[in-house]
């Protein structure tokens, strides 16, 4: 079988398979610490209790071709969203990041002041956010690559005692869902990219959107505190990432495709594609996540940031779907980003 055929999540669970098979699915404790339980595979970060408290790992890689084209893209943007999607599955955790490490697979070729703007912007994201660059590697590479793995911690406790955090397999049948921000814009800002449409003050919003993605790291934080148990990035698309939580959490969903939040610039941009763009564009970084709807309202009035309440969770037999305002289904695609699926010239 090929990768292609079997596509990029299959793959991710049929890997964590085969480590769960010989017994290395997970951080390996020894003494007290064995007792306590891990979160590994499937999530937007491992999860472990140490004695220095709730530690969250995660890791992202940008190659030249499949995610960037520096055509399109300069170098500072590039490593400020390097960083950002990192920092987004921190968020994601309801974690605050600590430190990266940075591996670089480089042409000799390759243009050196280029690599130092990158450096700038992944400086300058972690200033904003947290998350210094204290190591890596770097590698000679026939294409251009960056990857970032990033340590975070929980700074919210759970009524254990414990570091409370968000995961995606905890969502349960009459929650609500929500979502942080607008929809789309980044779908959006890469559409105009690729398709040579010049960015105005109305559309600049999209640009940003999709080149300087800004992590939600104080909203996760919030979203835990609350109580907030059910959550994670949508880096893959609404509707793909809505489907690996459900799945997750053997649960299903209904989106009212109405109630999604979409910016005027991308509704004007897009007049004939913007619900499908905020449905399944991708690229988002809003965090998407469920809990009881007076919570959900609470938190609303504590995050500097718009929250929307898009729709409930339901049994697993409806599975997922999108509905519009007179309760008829929206026919799309599950939609996002898969690698093999999707190709380098996908979205």
């Amino acid at each position: 079988m090929l990768v292609r055929e079997l596509g990029e999540f299959r793959l991710i669970e049929l890997l964590a398979e085969t480590l769960a098979a010989e017994g290395v699915d997970g951080p390996d404790f020894t003494g007290d610490d064995a007792r306590i339980p891990s979160l590994g595979i499937g999530d937007d970060a491992a999860a472990w209790e140490g004695e220095a408290g709730t530690r969250v790992l995660t890791t992202d890689t940008m190659v030249e071709g499949v995610h960037f084209s520096l055509d399109m893209t300069g170098w500072r943007d590039l490593g400020w969203k390097a960083m950002a999607v990192n920092l987004s599955d921190v968020a994601a955790m309801g974690c605050v990041p600590t430190c990266s490490v940075v591996t670089l697979g480089l042409r000799d070729d390759q243009q050196v002041e280029g690599l130092v703007e990158m450096y700038a912007g992944m400086a300058e994201a972690c200033r904003q956010h947290g998350g210094r660059v204290v190591g890596g590697d770097i590698v000679g590479s026939p294409v251009l690559f960056v990857s970032v793995a990033m340590e975070g911690e929980a700074k919210v406790l759970g009524p254990d005692s414990r570091g409370a955090i968000l995961k995606r397999g905890v969502a349960d049948i009459g929650d609500v869902i929500a979502v942080t921000g607008n929809l789309g814009d980044s779908a959006g800002g890469f559409h105009m990219a690729i398709e040579g449409e010049p960015y105005n003050d109305s559309t600049d919003r999209l640009r940003t959107a999709h080149f300087r993605p800004e992590p939600r790291l104080a909203t996760g934080q919030a979203l835990a505190k609350a109580g907030i148990r059910a959550a994670m990035d949508i880096s893959d698309g609404l509707v793909g990432d809505l489907t690996k939580l459900c799945e997750a959490s053997g649960v299903g969903a209904v989106v009212r495709g109405n109630e999604v939040p979409v910016s005027e610039a991308l509704r004007l941009q897009f007049p004939d594609r913007w619900l499908s763009l905020a449905l399944t564009g991708g690229e988002d970084y809003e965090l998407l996540f469920t809990g009881r709807e007076e919570t959900v309202r609470e938190v609303t009035d504590t995050v500097d940031v718009p929250v929307t309440i898009i729709g409930e969770i339901v049994d697993a037999s409806c599975g997922v779907s999108v509905e519009d305002a007179k309760g008829d289904a929206i026919d799309t695609e599950r939609g996002g980003w898969d690698h093999f699926a999707n190709g380098p010239d996908g979205g």
